[in-house]
């Protein structure tokens, strides 16, 4: 008797350990499962945001896609795209990760911007010279709030001067010099303060600065052929009040728009087929974009001259070794600036964005995170 109480005693324990050791395992395997499902989601959320940021539509809505791996897949859903401006798109991510008879799902929600420019100046086309004779240039790749001009660090930062290719790249290391001289250059640590860029070709440039002369609210100067066109002492929009004008030169060349005196404007400044002459004082928050054959922006004297947002030179002829497509002579600060740009991006009609969505730099962020299911 005794002995079989014994053996029935040792019977008892031994099946309470299976038991518990079945449930133990039972419970790790569950809580592996659920883990790894956790981040096949996690996995379909970051692959989401390479789909947003890829996607040429706007506001951004790929197709619903699912992957599948060797032990599990993620299947992710893109809903409720909203614009939230000419320039930003928000929708949101819903990404289903599961391996065996786990799942998990996560969704975030994500935020795809355009920048209207890739640098605070972008030089575009077949230039033959550039000059930079002053100490008073000084060109920023930081973000700049345009309300009081101060760098926004936090923000980030794209280059001081984008160029086309490495002809135009070369023109302007020789200009400022290799390496430039410590202050005339500013951007992030981790971005080129010079650099090539696929941005904004020749092309997209023409594209938008003909869509823009052609709108109808933009206010067109027309100068005479083989002149001048003189402005002095101008004050162009304001802040809530942006405005688009068009200055037009002639094919033939050789044109160009003076600003003389204390001149300020908000919003798009386009010359066409023209230089750009600033030799008074000058202030322009926004985009100042300057294309067609034989163009530049030349600078002379020693009064401010400055432009918040970007400065786009884009030339489409091909110029004598004489003509330079950025001349400077004088104080000049080219600051790039979100704000400012998106400001003025109101201005630029729907078909014109959507010609130029492709052409445009674009980031994507996220605005949140969370667990749809435990």
């Amino acid at each position: 008797m005794s002995a079989l109480t014994i053996l029935s005693v040792l019977l008892a324990v031994g099946i309470g350990i299976r038991v518990m050791l079945k449930n133990d395992y039972q419970v790790v395997a569950n809580l592996r499962g659920g883990t790894e499902a956790f981040y096949y989601s996690a996995a379909g959320i970051e692959w989401s945001k390479n789909e947003v940021a890829s996607t040429a539509a706007f506001p951004p809505v790929p197709a619903n896609q699912m992957k599948s791996f060797a032990a599990g897949a993620f299947a992710v859903s893109f809903l409720h795209p909203v614009l939230v401006g000419p320039l930003t798109a928000r929708v949101a991510a819903l990404s289903v990760g599961t391996i065996g008879p786990s799942s998990h799902v996560l969704e975030a929600l994500l935020t795809k911007t355009y920048d209207l420019a890739d640098g605070a100046l972008e030089l575009r086309g077949d230039a033959a010279r550039v000059n930079i004779s002053g100490s008073g240039l000084f060109i920023s790749g930081t973000d700049h709030d345009p309300a009081n001009g101060n760098p926004l660090t936090a923000a980030k930062s794209r280059n001081a001067i984008s160029v086309s290719d490495s002809t135009m790249y070369d023109l302007v290391m020789g200009a400022l010099g290799n390496p430039p001289p410590v202050g005339i250059l500013d951007s992030a640590n981790d971005v080129q303060a010079v650099a090539l860029s696929d941005y904004l070709s020749g092309t997209p440039i023409t594209q938008l600065v003909n869509d823009l002369c052609a709108t109808p609210n933009a206010l067109v100067h027309s100068v005479p052929s083989g002149g001048t066109l003189a402005f002095e002492n101008q004050v162009w929009g304001s802040q809530a009040t942006p405005q688009l004008h068009c200055i037009e030169g002639q094919l033939t060349g050789g044109d160009g728009a003076s600003f003389t005196g204390n001149n300020s404007g908000f919003g798009i400044l386009v010359v066409k087929n023209a230089d750009l002459i600033l030799n008074g004082g000058f202030h322009w928050d926004g985009l100042v974009i300057v294309s067609g054959q034989e163009v530049g922006l030349k600078v002379f004297g020693s009064s401010s001259k400055e432009v918040m947002g970007a400065t786009l030179i884009n030339e489409t002829g091909a110029p004598g070794s004489s003509t330079a497509i950025f001349d400077i002579q004088g104080n000049l600060r080219l600051l790039f600036s979100r704000q400012a740009l998106r400001r003025a991006s109101v201005l630029i009609p729907s078909v014109a964005l959507s010609h130029a969505y492709a052409a445009l730099p674009s980031y994507v962020l996220q605005d949140y995170w969370r667990t749809v299911t435990p």
